[in-house]
């Protein structure tokens, strides 16, 4: 396997690049994107789908058959549970609307692993695997390869070279900080009119007509909200 850490893609000064944590593609061709997540800005779809993109650009040589599309994997290793449903992986797969039984195989996958979530119900390797990403324990032979792969980055003097420029990590943290007031203003007016008794369809209907939201994001603020009351 050939493996890369902090893989640069940002060829385009206009449209967003990014910069994969860890590049690998193994013998059999399939090529992985390994993130680590420690805060929960709530885009992480929207952005596995931009690793995808870039990921897929380097799936197919000029010439080929669609069919010969090699398999682009996109792995976020986070330290917070984006769903909240305390599985220790959430695996998200395309379906054909209407037919959820259906599922689209596009050569893509996507998955999330839950660092806090309950690692006793799940296979050894997965055990070892996040014991050691929440305390550092190194419990077996696959926790100690993790264990000298995190050292070598940490002594790696050349990591420094790949950071995000200041520019960058500034427009980042900014755009961020505008999600999470908006996030904020939607959560206390969903709070507000549910006091005003409210039911669900006219709380969406509201935040359609007010916050350019479409129907999905409307729906998903408001469970989320709910989720929490």
């Amino acid at each position: 396997m050939t493996v890369k850490r902090e893989a640069d893609k940002k060829k385009n000064a206009v449209y967003h690049g990014p910069r994969f944590d860890v590049y690998a593609e193994d013998e059999h061709g399939t090529i992985y994107d390994l993130e680590m997540q420690n805060q929960n800005h709530h885009d992480i779809e929207k952005r596995m789908a931009i690793y995808q993109g870039n990921l897929e650009k380097q799936a197919l040589y000029a010439g080929q058959s669609f069919s010969d599309r090699r398999q682009t994997v996109v792995l976020f290793l986070c330290d917070h549970d984006v769903y909240n449903l305390n599985r220790v992986h959430y695996q998200l797969i395309p379906q054909l609307v209407g037919y959820p039984e259906i599922l689209i195989d596009n050569g893509e996958t996507n998955v999330i692993v839950n660092l806090k979530g309950d690692a006793s119900k799940q296979a050894a390797l997965n055990q070892e695997m996040l014991t050691y990403f929440n305390d550092g324990t190194v419990t077996g032979k696959f926790s100690a390869a993790l264990d000298r792969a995190v050292r070598e980055v940490k002594n790696d003097v050349k990591k420094g070279e790949n950071y995000m420029t200041i520019e960058e990590y500034a427009a980042r943290q900014s755009a961020y900080a505008r999600e999470e007031e908006r996030a904020e203003k939607e959560a206390q007016t969903i709070k507000g009119l549910v006091t005003l008794n409210l039911d669900k369809d006219q709380i969406i209907k509201f935040l359609i007509d007010n916050f350019n939201l479409n129907k999905q994001e409307a729906l998903a603020a408001y469970e989320r909200v709910m989720a929490t009351a």
